[in-house]
């Protein structure tokens, strides 16, 4: 099986701002190595089953294309959402964001 290509640019990690008041400095980094160990998995396989939980795809805008992934990790408000493209194996992390600041039309 080929591994997928995981693209984390700096907007991705940005996304992460609005959640550090929410959290300690402790838990901010143990977000931060669950991300990354996600990622990893991502890599290897194309989704999300050992890092974190309660992988689907996204249905309301501005993620409904069928192609934006979210999954859950740490307290079940942290969500991570990436972009999947199947056919080129290549996978774009979107955000990081709790219930309340996900974006939504």
């Amino acid at each position: 099986m080929t591994n997928y290509e995981v693209v984390a640019g700096r907007h991705f990690w940005a996304t992460l701002q609005p959640l550090r008041p929410k959290y300690t400095r402790e838990q901010m980094a143990e977000i931060i190595l669950t991300i990354k160990a996600c990622i990893r998995e991502l890599q290897r396989c194309g989704h999300v089953e050992e890092n974190g939980w309660d992988e689907h795809v996204l249905a309301r805008a501005p993620f409904a294309d069928g192609n934006h992934i979210e999954f859950h990790i740490f307290d079940d408000d942290v969500l991570v959402v990436y972009f999947r493209r199947e056919r080129n194996r290549r996978i774009r992390m979107v955000g990081v964001y709790s219930h309340a600041t996900i974006p939504s039309e």
